[in-house]
């Protein structure tokens, strides 16, 4: 089926008013009006999105089937001249459940956006059914990434009864490049991961220029160790589509990897800056920010974090580390504390830097203790590699105090353990 966009015609609005409650301001500027319409009628959501259109402009659509992913991917480019309107109705039935980023708003909405405007001015006015946008895509109205730039507005008005149903089209219309993509996640489902990449390395093939046959690739080769391909896919991902949060996020987590805190920490701020309101996010441009030494910064970042996710365990565990670093070691031992009550997976690295900042703080005993605990619940081959890391971490502890009895007295104690 060939796609193309939908070019409505034009309408007079009878509304001499905006329609709708605002339920939240956009949270971002944009040089034109982004509206998103909820509400429970999808007749009362049409009629108030068209009193916000302006009909003096060229207004354009996405076709409604096939589904919202695939119609994305093989739209041509709009050919208008100057400024535009794009009128999504129905957004949340693009939205899907599972992690394969074609079908996430996070990548929907600026993959979308960008291809209506093609570098030009644009207004965008959508619709969404609220329960359902609520069920799949609360990010949307927390206004989280590019959504931070929608006024939000609910419409009153009653369900027909006859609504269309809005459960997810099933996607195996998908051909081409996009198919791989599909295909791809369908094996990493399964655990067959070196498929995967043959699937996603044959989606770059058929287009090169297809952001989330990129981005997905690069996620899968973190997988299998190849960082520097990683970053390589993660570049072109945002170099195709520069409002993608979570791709500059996953380019500056990459390249932490690889060492090069600067190239981390800057495609980091960019990610935060899309999506300010990302606890991870903000938790990793911290951890970029506490290897350069930048301990301060790094604090704030991991304390907005749990402040927007008080659950985040590892937003805990970062802040705690870098309360450690910077040898405020009592409340580092209370923040350590807190994530270790909240962490189910009881993570052995975070309890030797626990242990550790025992010991800085002066008590031998509960350090000791700590370190006991953490290698009676550790395999036999997993204990050398832990008995490197808490050695690791008393030479940096030394490099601070010198070698002192109570060192000693630890090195000792850990080989013995392992």
């Amino acid at each position: 089926m060939e796609t193309d966009w939908i070019r409505p015609a034009p309408e007079l609005s009878s509304a001499g008013t905006p329609a709708g409650e605002v339920l939240r301001a956009p949270k971002a500027a944009s040089d034109r009006p982004w509206v998103l319409l909820v509400g429970e009628d999808e007749a009362a959501l049409e009629i108030a999105a068209k009193s916000f259109i302006d009909w003096s402009l060229p207004v354009i659509s996405p076709p409604m089937s096939p589904p919202l992913p695939l119609a994305v991917e093989e739209l041509p480019t709009p050919s208008i001249e100057g400024e535009r309107v794009l009128y999504a109705p129905r957004i949340e039935r693009g939205f899907f459940e599972g992690t394969l980023s074609a079908t996430s708003p996070l990548y929907l909405l600026p993959r979308l956006s960008r291809l209506a405007s093609e570098g030009a001015p644009l207004a965008f006015v959508a619709t969404a059914i609220e329960s359902e946008l609520m069920k799949r895509s609360p990010n949307v109205l927390s206004q989280r990434g590019l959504a931070s730039r929608f006024e939000i507005r609910r419409v009153p008005g009653e369900m027909s009864g006859d609504e269309v149903s809005s459960s997810p089209p099933e996607l195996e219309s998908a051909h081409g490049a996009l198919a791989q993509v599909f295909l791809a996640s369908s094996l990493l489902e399964r655990k067959r991961t070196t498929e995967a990449v043959f699937a996603l390395k044959r989606a770059v093939e058929l287009d090169p220029e297809l952001p989330c046959a990129r981005y997905e690739l690069g996620k899968v080769l973190i997988q299998k160790d190849d960082i520097e391909g990683a970053v390589a896919q993660f570049r072109k991902t945002v170099e195709l589509l520069p409002e993608y949060a979570s791709a500059w996020g996953n380019l500056g987590a990459s390249l932490g990897e690889l060492k090069d805190f600067e190239g981390a920490s800057s495609a980091l701020h960019r990610a935060v800056e899309l999506d300010p309101e990302n606890a991870a996010l903000l938790s990793n441009l911290g951890v970029a920010y506490r290897d350069q030494g930048r301990l301060r910064q790094a604090e704030e970042l991991f304390r907005r974090a749990v402040a927007l996710d008080p659950d985040f365990v590892f937003g805990h565990y970062n802040l705690a580390h870098t309360l450690y670093l910077a040898e405020r070691y009592r409340e580092a031992i209370e923040t350590f504390e807190k994530a270790q009550s909240m962490d189910r997976t009881r993570s052995s690295r975070q309890a030797l830097l626990l242990a550790c900042a025992r010991l800085a703080s002066g008590d031998v005993p509960g350090a000791h203790r700590d370190y006991r605990e953490v290698f009676e619940r550790l395999s036999e081959s997993s204990r050398k590699d832990h008995r490197a890391a808490a050695e690791w971490d008393l030479k940096q502890l030394a490099l601070k105090t010198g070698v002192t009895p109570e060192l000693k007295e630890t090195a000792g104690l850990l080989r013995l353990l392992a």
